[in-house]
């Protein structure tokens, strides 16, 4: 079943490349080649990954000579979270027993974040792959003590951090392992194997960051200050007002997990620190506990709160919950694991069966090629994809959405409207950020309001998406939750039946099924 909810629809955007940073990925590791060209910066001197995902790309890209390198490396990830399945068994196994490492995997197995995640190649996959692994050896030296745990434990986070360099506070459970140990001679032995094979690691699969180290830190530095909110880009936007901490497991549990899975793998993990303030826990326990805390603690304060920063801990949150559900009395548990993995397996087979239809992206371009006159005027967003994909033979312009509120903003887009035939949102990137910043965009949420109502020219001529479905019912997010306007009723999909869910993040909608809307001037019939 885990493998075929990640490689189900593997070519879910046509081969578009709608997913923005896997776009960027692939196109990197594209341009890589043996021998002469393998520093990533000398194609994208901004690249701010581990460079680990580029070179297991390439590598699999050449293998499979003539196949979409999209697709080989979307296969990578879903090996990658099948992969992540296996360790998170093997993880929970040895510090609770074969009953949790077994239901702890099957929680992973149909957690909705995974299977999304495993359709993109971003590094999130092989990094919360690594992590698990670094975890398990990490967990085997904190009780053996052996040289062999201590190189792979430390092997394993330097392949982490070579996906991703957040991976760096594999520190606290590295040194939780070793601090473990009675013998101060016996922990320095060990702090040098586990050091040297993790910078070993490393260096070897990011040779050029280290060659390049200036510039490796400066796009760090740059990433550090977007996602801590220092430095302001349009696509972050949709944080403002975002509390930490509650708004990233608010979405695990509307979404990512699920409200039966999440309420259980949060409340395993309150229940575990609590068993620990209360008696001693074992070692390996300390080491997952010298994980999960300070990630937890670190992600979910930031101002940039993508779900998928998540990923590296929900394994951990699984084996929790499975920890606790296991406690509980029998005929309760029994219950509750049943009721926790129908739930889990039914959104999880409602949010593949979205893959069943075109994506939006084509479908609204499709309707574009019938419907709009040649050399007609397209106006489409700032910071958003620019449709009909083929543009060829059309008058696109694009709407400087997310400037700032200025006359020159405003006199640009009515000067572009004025000329224009057909209004082309092809997400919620625009409306769904910038109208719920009133202080700084006033004016563009009264554009919205007005745009949606019909107000500025321009009436609904047609709308695209598709959604999680099961059989008649179909899950519906509102990505006008709160403000003081909505989209028009054409853009309901059609089902027998709608589970009506509050806003989602961005980022779980926008790339494999965004809405599109698509307005026309009322004359340009």
């Amino acid at each position: 079943m885990a493998a075929a909810l990640r490689f189900y629809g593997l070519d879910w955007d046509g081969g578009l490349g709608a997913h923005p940073d896997e776009r960027y990925v692939v196109g990197v590791a594209e341009s890589l080649r043996w021998p002469d060209r393998l520093n990533p910066f000398d194609v994208a001197p901004d690249y701010a990954y581990g460079h680990l995902p580029l070179y297991l790309l390439a590598l699999a890209g050449s293998l499979a000579q003539g196949t979409d390198c999209l697709l080989v490396g979307r296969a990578l990830t879903a090996l990658f979270d099948l992969g992540t399945v296996a360790l998170t068994f093997a993880l929970a196994r040895r510090v609770y027993g074969e009953k949790v490492g077994l239901l702890a995997a099957a929680f992973v197995a149909l957690m909705v974040s995974h299977v999304q995640q495993a359709h993109f190649y971003t590094v999130d996959a092989p990094l919360t792959f690594f992590v698990l692994g670094a975890l398990l050896f990490a967990s085997r030296l904190a009780e053996s003590g052996r040289s062999r745990d201590a190189l792979l434990a430390g092997a394993w986070a330097g392949l982490a951090l070579g996906c991703k360099f957040s991976t760096a506070l594999l520190i606290l459970p590295l040194g939780a392992a070793l601090t473990i140990r009675p013998s101060r001679q016996a922990r320095g032995l060990s702090l040098l194997r586990c050091g040297g094979a993790a910078l070993a690691a490393f260096a070897l699969t990011n040779p050029f960051a280290l060659a390049n180290l200036p510039v490796f830190w400066r796009n760090l530095a740059q990433q550090a200050n977007i996602a801590r909110g220092l430095l302001d880009v349009p696509y972050t936007r949709q944080f403002h007002g975002t509390w930490p901490y509650l708004y990233p497991i608010v979405q695990q549990l509307r979404w990512g997990m699920g409200w039966a899975l999440g309420l259980v793998a949060f409340g395993g993990l309150a229940y575990s620190v609590w068993r620990a303030v209360r008696e001693p826990p074992r070692r390996a326990e300390w080491v997952l506990l010298a994980w999960a805390l300070p990630y937890l603690a670190f992600t979910g304060a930031l101002y940039v709160k993508f779900p998928r920063y998540l990923l590296p801990l929900t394994p951990l949150l699984a084996i929790y919950g499975a920890r606790l559900l296991l406690r509980a009395s029998a005929p309760l548990r029994r219950c509750a694991i049943v009721l926790v993995l129908t739930c889990s397996l039914l959104r999880s087979l409602a949010f593949v069966n979205l893959y069943r239809s075109p994506h939006p992206w084509l479908a609204a371009s499709e309707w574009l090629y019938e419907q709009a006159e040649p050399g007609a005027a397209v106006a489409v967003e700032q910071w958003d994809h620019p449709l009909p994909l083929d543009a060829t033979g059309y008058n696109v312009r694009e709407l400087p959405i997310f400037d700032e509120e200025t006359p020159e903003k405003w006199g640009e887009i009515a000067e572009i409207l004025a000329q224009t035939d057909y209004v082309v949102i092809a997400s919620r990137r625009g409306y769904g950020a910038l109208a719920r910043w009133p202080e700084r965009y006033p004016s563009t949420a009264r554009y919205y309001r007005l745009l949606f109502e019909n107000g500025m020219g321009f009436e609904l001529a047609a709308c695209f998406g598709r959604y999680p479905r099961l059989g008649p019912l179909a899950l519906v997010d509102d990505p006008t939750a709160g403000l003081d306007f909505s989209l028009p009723a054409l853009c309901q999909p059609e089902a027998p039946f709608l589970l009506r869910l509050r806003r989602l993040d961005e980022s779980f909608v926008v790339y494999d099924h965004p809405q599109v809307v698509i307005l026309r001037r009322y004359e340009a019939k």
